[in-house]
């Protein structure tokens, strides 16, 4: 290569090595501009959802975000783990929290309004509610207000706390509570439950540029902003899969159902020993211990064990089914104790509440009559006497003849069977088996002595009753 040559190439390599740093710097150069992280809080709030804002907020501490945006649309949850929310919001004083309740339709009901106005900076897309804060608790005369003073005042100083750590009014606190007030977007600013009425993350990112953030307590700034927001990226958060797998069971209506499928299958799997259902109960037991955090009512637990032991006594010693229906009518029982929606651990909306015991009792109760019916056949092939046995001492008709120790072909209820002979029978002639050798019969022209008294016991019998009837 010539010297000339080598230059040349020197100076492509040159502008390629330049072209790719340039390439590489363009997308940290877009990166420059805000971004917000957008969190979202959809259905029952539980401990998953402490996990998964948990991550949230370390991500948009390490990832450098402007600020954190957290969209909601729940019906309310546990009032432990929104307490541990709220905390977890104030004290991330590096990050301001934004709180949106959007798109229209969505809602923030009971718990979840606890959320919202525990945010720094708060908005309501049009057509969006919050409110209905009091605890209610569905019996046998529907859905009853709880009025214990304990319960309503826990909540109403939960949510005035934050309602003065975020320069609210407080005595919106008392409204949601004991008033159950509910608000749309225009009310809720013009009451100052919220700051703004947005339509859109992005528009609400819009309307907050510019906006002083203060967070104070007894003369305590935890957190002064002022946002930069305008033109703001909107970053979708993805959780780890570990809080994804924990969202998913610890889903009141997800981990009830994982809890009765397991004792379901364990019945199911020591009435019916050999096809792992019992392995698949005691995995899908844990499962569900997991997701309800081992918070397992008493009552609900003893009419879970009075179930299983119905069940199994109606398929040990059966009862004409009593014993089996008293159990699944025990289960069910337990099941509607179990759900965990109750205050003063949870605050949601009467609504969610209906609807998960819907939800739970109904396939409670299909999942039972299954197990019920399964086991009954179960146990009903287990009692069948066996057919081979059934079959000595029964007649057949020899086909084409029969020569002894040769093969030949006899039929019995229609079904043409091979068998063989010590002794000459004729075509058409009758047989009787004495023994099934296989799928060989071994036939004889007398049946076999076991069987000759029964057959003069029945005969004995008819004459009997034919001497009665005459």
């Amino acid at each position: 290569m010539t010297r000339g040559a080598a230059r040349r190439a020197r100076v492509v390599l040159l502008i390629a090595l330049l072209a790719m740093l340039l390439a590489c710097a363009v997308p940290a150069v877009r990166g420059q501009g805000p971004r917000i992280l957008l969190a979202e809080v959809t259905g029952a709030i539980d401990r998953s959802t402490v996990d998964y804002l948990q991550e949230a907020v370390g991500e948009a501490r390490s990832g450098g975000y402007t600020a954190l945006m957290v969209r909601f649309d729940t019906p309310g949850g546990g009032l432990a783990e929104t307490v541990a929310i709220a905390e977890m919001f104030n004290n991330a004083r590096d990050v301001p929290i934004l709180g949106w309740v959007g798109p229209v339709g969505a809602h923030a009901w009971s718990a979840g309004t606890i959320l919202l106005v525990s945010t720094d900076l708060a908005a309501m897309a049009p057509g969006t509610t919050i409110g209905s804060v009091q605890p209610v608790e569905v019996g046998p005369g529907g859905v009853v207000p709880v009025t214990d003073p304990k319960i309503i005042n826990a909540v109403v100083t939960a949510i005035s706390e934050e309602l003065a750590l975020h320069n609210r009014p407080i005595d919106l606190a008392s409204a949601f509570v004991v008033d159950n007030l509910n608000l749309n977007a225009t009310q809720a600013q013009s009451r100052g439950a919220t700051e703004l009425v947005a339509p859109s993350a992005q528009e609400f990112a819009s309307l907050a540029s510019g906006r002083r953030v203060v967070v104070q307590s007894n003369g305590t700034v935890y957190k002064d902003f002022t946002l930069k927001t305008a033109g703001a990226e909107i970053v979708p958060f993805s959780s780890s899969s570990r809080v994804s797998l924990l969202r998913v069971l610890s889903d009141p209506l997800v981990s009830s159902l994982l809890l009765i499928l397991g004792i379901y299958l364990v019945i199911f799997g020591i009435s019916a020993p050999g096809h792992g259902a019992e392995i698949a109960g005691v995995i899908v037991l844990l499962l569900a211990l997991i997701g309800l955090g081992f918070s397992v009512d008493p009552i609900a637990l003893l009419l879970f064990i009075v179930g299983v032991v119905l069940i199994i006594v109606e398929v040990k010693t059966p009862g004409h089914g009593v014993f089996g229906i008293g159990g699944i009518i025990a289960i069910i029982l337990a099941a509607a104790f179990l759900a965990p929606l109750r205050p003063p651990r949870f605050v949601v909306s009467p609504d969610y509440q209906l609807y998960f015991l819907a939800a739970l009792l109904t396939p409670t109760g299909f999942f039972g009559g299954f197990l019920l019916f399964a086991m009954y056949k179960v146990q009903q092939v287990r009692h069948r006497t066996p057919i081979v046995g059934e079959m000595v001492g029964l007649p057949a008709i020899v086909k084409d003849g029969l020569r002894p120790g040769e093969k030949g072909y006899v039929t019995h209820r229609g079904e043409l069977w091979q068998a063989v002979s010590d002794e000459n029978l004729p075509a058409e002639s009758k047989a009787y088996i004495r023994a099934v050798d296989g799928i060989v019969l071994r036939v004889a022209s007398a049946p076999p002595a076991s069987a000759a008294p029964a057959q003069s016991a029945r005969n004995w019998l008819a004459s009997l009753l034919r001497r009665k009837a005459a």
